[in-house]
């Protein structure tokens, strides 16, 4: 990636998965408001800011999740920041004293990240403090004055975001499902337009995992399951087996799209591609507790006129192998929206049900304090994880080794507001270098438009009301943007930040500077720090995810085939290795986008790693739809062949799991289609067989069961050899730089 304007553009202005959040903006701004205001009113400006700037740092622990989640890390945020500012506040005098404890500090905020993103916020929050205060020295009674204006501002946080929270402890579990539904309308509503990607089956799998860990994390401390997450956990198996349904039949379409007999139906199939996005809406209101109906009577109708096209194609076939093939294509598409219906149907009465339980012995608290398990299972992680293999571990380390720079230097250069330094570091430094790199360029060019903009307002208003009414204004617009563009998000906090520090006089444009300065002294440490203490470089974590997702669709693949050859009967553990697959490729993607944000990204690499990512996806989509149909499988008669078809295939996985681990070339390809080949006279067979049958009306009967049981395997093992295809050609091509 060269460093060039349009890289710098780019990253400055590209948009987060995440969405602007109004509610997190209005707690922000009334978080630090209404005690800024109430310190003018008492003459206690400084106080009344100070409060209000800590309840703004304790707001920002308030990540997503359950209640129990937010308390938690609130409280826990509280008396950390409580800690931090005394201890900083009396160390602060003692140079050498604030070094070694700023290293400290930074070593537990990095290691912060090993608690998921509640235990990162809250890291970055009391880190935060800590080098904000450790430039501000002070006397006990000073010490003690900031600590009780902390608690004061902590509980002030904690009562507002009570006050905009209903007050429902399954609220935030229910918008947690209901996103996965909604998901997967979004889903369908792509894909009808012909724009669906890998990614938006990852967005689809990602709303299932964080509506599996809000509603983990809320069973954990009680004693015992409770009605409603009962409820809900069903719900998100329904989701995932709709995932898994909808997989199957996008794919279906996809591969029929060029049939006579499907283009004959290509209407009813929008229509009612369209319906089912209207009713996965629906249900996904319906659990968020709104008012909606999941009428499903045009989705029905739809099937019925489906099927009657279907009865009348069988009427007019003409007993060709050709015809018959289409005719089975035809019902399996029909086959499959019926099992959606069948799903959705089940699924709405389910979310139509839930009722949040009267009975008050049926809501179990959720403790603030952990248990002896989630205890040792914390110690047991932070003991693992400290040693130089682990790469949150050389994050923490990098952490606390360029903030104790950062205070060295500031001190030695007697820098203005040298915690900006310090502040900047912890913003911008991130574990991965992709990260860091975005965010650096997000940082400085957010800060210095900001900057500018804040001295012409200085310049331009006098009025301290104004002013004041400006600051929260840029406080709300600061953190409603953080999750959709954190660029966007520094140039309003930039403002924020400015105006709070220089409202009492006219040097606007000096602190401008003196803002940009440090900012850019903290991004260059934060960046050098990256670059130069234990790298960690996304271009060496790439192979291994490519591998593991590699190895996960094999082991997707062996499963599902190994039924259609008589080894294994259906099961659960089918949905459970879809789901880790999901996982794994979701982790590769993710391993991708960073690795494209690297400054040394040889642009080679970005069009075979894409290649890879989406075939990779499609091929686990071809595998869904095979496993889908597996609930009409019935093994009449064995497929000669298919037992070195699969296993050519599985080798196949392996071989290329194993160069992309490896950084090697992967071995040529077998004659796959020489394979095929082989295949094809079988189902060509049972096709033949059914059509005999059909002249003299036959109904149900073995040849016709064997066709049922093969048809998706007819359809799909083309596919899976053109995209086990592509992807060979992919790696072959990659090109791992050091």
């Amino acid at each position: 990636m060269q460093l060039n304007r349009n890289n710098f553009l780019k990253l400055l202005i590209q948009s987060e998965p995440g969405k602007p959040s109004i509610t997190n903006g209005l707690r922000a701004g009334l978080s630090l408001g209404i005690p800024m205001f109430i310190g003018q009113f008492i003459d206690q400006r400084e106080s009344g800011l100070f409060v209000g700037l800590i309840a703004y740092f304790v707001n920002l622990a308030n990540v997503a999740g359950s209640y129990q989640i937010k308390a938690r890390a609130m409280a826990i945020a509280t008396v950390g920041i409580t800690i931090s500012v005394f201890v900083a506040t009396l160390a602060a005098n003692i140079p050498i004293l604030a070094v070694v404890l700023t290293f400290l500090w930074g070593l537990v905020s990095g290691f912060a990240s090993l608690y998921g993103n509640s235990g990162a916020n809250v890291g970055l929050v009391v880190g935060m403090s800590f080098v904000t205060t450790i430039a501000l020295p002070g006397d006990l009674d000073v010490a003690l004055m900031r600590s009780l204006l902390c608690l004061i501002a902590g509980g002030w946080a904690m009562l507002l975001s009570l006050v905009m929270w209903p007050f429902k402890p399954y609220d935030l579990l229910r918008i947690s499902v209901a996103e996965c539904f909604n998901a997967l309308a979004n889903y369908l509503q792509i894909f009808a337009a012909e724009a669906a990607t890998t990614e938006n089956i990852l967005a689809v799998r990602k709303a299932l995992e964080t509506a599996r860990m809000t509603l983990g994390t809320a069973r954990i401390g009680q004693a015992s399951q409770s009605w409603m997450g009962e409820q809900l956990l069903v719900l998100i198996q329904d989701g995932d087996r709709l995932l898994g349904s909808v997989i199957a039949l996008t794919e279906l379409i996809e591969t029929h799209s060029h049939q006579q007999q499907y283009r004959s139906v290509q209407s009813l199939i929008d229509d009612a591609l369209a319906q089912m996005s209207i009713v996965f809406q629906s249900i996904s209101k319906v659990i968020s507790g709104k008012s909606a109906s999941t009428d499903l009577s045009n989705l029905d109708r739809i099937y019925e006129e489906l099927k009657e096209r279907q009865h009348r194609q069988r009427q007019a076939m003409i007993a060709s192998e050709r015809e018959y093939g289409n005719l089975v294509a035809l019902s399996s598409l029909v086959r499959t929206i019926e099992k959606l219906i069948k799903q959705l149907q089940y699924t709405a009465q389910s979310a139509k049900s839930l009722r949040e339980p009267s009975n008050t012995n049926q809501r179990h608290a959720e403790p603030l304090l952990l248990t002896k398990t989630e205890q040792h299972s914390l110690l047991s992680l932070l003991r693992d994880n400290c040693t130089l293999e682990s790469a949150i571990f050389r994050h923490a380390l990098r952490l606390g080794v360029s903030l104790s720079v950062g205070v060295i230097f500031y001190s030695i250069t007697n820098l203005p507001m040298g915690y900006w330094v310090t502040l900047t570091i912890m913003l911008v430094l991130k574990p991965n270098l992709g990260g860091t790199l975005q965010r650096f360029f997000q940082r400085v060019g957010g800060t210095i438009l900001g900057a500018v903009v804040a001295a012409m307002i200085l310049a331009v208003i006098a009025s301290k009301p104004v002013l004041d009414i400006m600051i929260v204004i840029t406080v709300f617009f600061g953190v409603a943007l953080i999750g959709f563009n954190y660029g966007y998000s520094v140039v309003f906090l930039s403002i924020f930040i400015l105006l709070i520090t220089d409202t009492s006089n006219s040097t606007g444009w000096q602190f401008a500077e003196v803002r940009v300065l440090n900012t850019l002294i903290g991004a260059g440490l934060a960046f050098g720090s990256h670059y130069f203490i234990w790298p960690n470089w996304e271009r060496d974590r790439f192979p291994s995810q490519l591998a593991i997702a590699l190895r996960q669709s094999q082991t997707y693949f062996n499963d599902v085939m190994a039924i259609y050859q008589g080894i294994e009967v259906y099961d659960a553990k089918i949905i459970a290795q879809r789901r880790q697959t999901g996982l794994a490729i979701g982790n590769a993607q993710a391993s991708f986008q960073g690795l494209l944000r690297e400054p040394k990204m040889h642009p080679k690499l970005v069009e075979p790693g894409m290649t890879l990512i989406v075939y990779l996806g499609r091929f686990t989509n071809a595998i869904t739809g095979l496993a889908t149909h597996l609930e009409h499988f019935r093994l009449t008669v064995q497929l000669p062949e298919l037992v070195t078809f699969v296993r050519q295939i599985s080798l196949v996985l392996e071989q290329l799991a194993d160069a992309v681990e490896h950084e090697i070339t992967p071995p040529p390809l077998p004659d796959l289609d020489a394979m095929l080949r082989k295949i094809q006279p079988h189902l060509q067979a049972l096709r033949t067989a059914r059509i005999s049958e059909l002249e003299i009306d036959r109904g149900h009967t073995p040849a016709r069961q064997a066709v049922i049981d093969y048809s998706i395997l007819d359809l799909e093992i083309d596919q899976i050899v053109r995209r086990l295809s592509a992807m060979h050609s992919a790696i072959v091509r990659l090109n791992f730089s050091k």
